[in-house]
């Protein structure tokens, strides 16, 4: 996770009494009558922020299009099918996870259904899960699911695993709280590190070292042994096992976040021949224990999976290539791959598009701090299936983390504790009134999360217009849902345009609105795309 603390900025947030009372049957100052007459009901709600959240629209009809003025419009073909949607949502990282439990039973639960709930809430419903430390903890030391008492060297077995420190820190009770608020909610996994035992320098956090020659550029320099491949595998099945004891599903992991990234956080370097060959061992090991659980590859930047503008892409896609030595085909891990996984800190978000076409491999936006609605709805357009907010709960003060850009191998992480802040998160606990504040953003984004379900596909669309951008989907073979942003500081009226049908709407000013209807029966696709 490498980003700009600067970039982020400081926008309203609202407090816990604008927070109830705004499920779609509130605020009715918007919504007329029904619609009457011949044609499919169409209905909408939209957000400005926390003041004007999830309020109904007067519904349409949606009729034979005869055209007619409009400000922008929408123009959706029902057999260009793009990607399945598999959710909106954030991490349960540490730090956030520590600032939930500082609030009161009440304000806790509070929060964590106005995040998730889909009737009541924001509607959140994909959740990334560390595996072990990630490089955001408030309590030291960091760990792994699998640390050795004094006097054991190596754990092949996997006799000290253990996600004791993932109860003792909430993590699993969290998680259940969430369940019960969205049991639709689905869960993913991320390792920043192998434990320390499986690597060549026997160290959990990362040590970084100058490339040779340089003065400024770094790389990573614990690397994962190459006889502790397949006993990595095996630890990740292990994590899987565990958390379904405790009731919970973890549908999908990622490769590694951020392979070979030269911070001195919990970090590992994986080259492209240990990339395949772990791959191939994640998914042996899966069917040796009957999991279905998925994989995505890469888990890191735009550029770093292929840029040809830059040199210092490390070109992971090359994980797909064959292996020099001939030991592991290209076809061999695209078997093995069921995604590919993005970070947006560096590089060209239409390298998802590109690697969706390129691979016919699902991608995933597994981690991002833009909490900007349009940001999302864009990434959609450009066929990523989710959207993962990092690290998104912080105290007060923007504080309670340990993350560091220094490359400095003996940096004094007491301090790095008590100096570093990251303030404006989604979510901000105030540790002395013991209750909590959300940003406004969370309620546009409810649009998209309250109303999708997991397995939606995406139609193609037309491109923005008059500030009026658009993102649909469909669900079954004619339930249509379409998230319309309005950019300007008037109300569009926009009309919608799906297979010789059509309704005209009007968009409030700086909104993001939802409508959804039933159209008729989707006809077969025109054109073969990516599944």
């Amino acid at each position: 996770m490498s980003r700009s603390l600067t970039a982020i900025t400081a926008l309203t947030v609202t407090t816990l009494t604008a927070l109830l009372g705004t499920g779609p049957a509130a605020h009715a100052d918007r919504a007329g009558t029904e619609a009457h007459g011949p044609g499919q009901l169409v209905t909408g709600t939209y957000s400005t922020g926390g003041a004007q959240a999830w309020r109904p629209l007067p519904s349409v009809r949606m009729t034979a299009d005869a055209g007619g003025t409009a400000d922008a419009t929408v123009v959706v073909d029902p057999r260009a099918v793009r990607q399945r949607y598999a959710g909106i949502g954030f991490s349960l990282d540490e730090t956030s996870v520590s600032n939930l439990w500082k609030l009161t039973p009440a304000n806790r639960e509070k929060a964590i259904r106005l995040l998730v709930d889909p009737r009541h809430g924001a509607g959140l419903d994909r959740f990334r899960l560390t595996i072990g430390s990630p490089d955001l903890i408030e309590h030291l030391p960091f760990w792994s699911e699998d640390d050795l008492p004094a006097g054991v060297d190596e754990d092949f077995g996997l006799k000290h695993f253990s996600v004791h420190r993932d109860v003792d820190l909430h993590i699993i009770d969290t998680i259940k709280l969430i369940q019960r608020y969205n049991p639709k909610a689905t869960f993913f996994a991320s390792a920043w590190s192998a434990p320390a035992w499986m690597k060549t320098n026997d160290r959990f956090t990362g040590e970084v070292a100058l490339k040779p020659g340089s003065t400024t550029d770094y790389y990573q320099v614990g690397k994962l042994r190459d006889d502790c491949i397949d006993v990595f595998a095996r630890y990740y099945v292990k994590f899987v096992q565990a958390y379904a004891r405790h009731g919970i599903r973890v549908d999908a992991l990622t490769l590694l976040n951020e392979p070979g990234m030269d911070v001195v956080y919990p970090a590992m370097d994986i080259s492209v021949a240990q990339q395949q060959k772990l791959a191939l061992a994640i998914k042996r090991e899966f069917r040796a224990a009957r999991l279905d659980t998925q994989l995505y590859v890469h888990d890191f930047n735009f550029w770093d999976w292929r840029d040809p503008n830059s040199t210092a892409t490390k070109n992971y896609h090359r994980i797909f290539d064959d292996a020099p030595d001939g030991s592991v085909t290209g076809k061999q891990v695209r078997g093995a791959a069921d995604g590919i996984a993005f970070h947006p800190y560096w590089g060209d978000p239409q390298v998802m598009r590109d690697a969706y076409e390129q691979t016919g491999k699902p991608v995933h936006l597994t981690e991002t701090s833009d909490l900007s609605p349009a940001t999302v709805l864009d990434d959609f357009r450009l066929d990523a299936g989710s959207y993962i907010l990092w690290a998104q709960t912080t105290d007060q003060d923007g504080g309670t983390l340990h993350w560091t850009p220094a490359r400095d191998n003996t940096i004094d992480w007491e301090k790095v504790g008590a100096t570093t802040k990251w303030p404006n998160r989604l979510v901000t606990v105030n540790t002395t009134t013991k209750d909590f504040t959300v940003r406004d953003e969370l309620y546009p984004l409810g649009q998209f999360a309250r109303y999708l379900s997991p397995g939606a596909v995406r139609l193609e669309s037309s491109a923005a217009e008059h500030g009026v951008s658009n993102v649909v989907f469909r669900s079954g073979t004619n339930s249509y849902t379409a998230v319309v942003g309005n950019s300007a500081d008037a109300d569009r009226r926009v009309r919608v345009v799906v297979a010789g049908q059509s309704f005209v709407v009007t968009v409030p000013a700086g909104s993001f609105a939802t409508y959804r209807w039933k159209g008729r029966p989707a006809p077969g696709p025109h054109h073969h795309s990516p599944s």
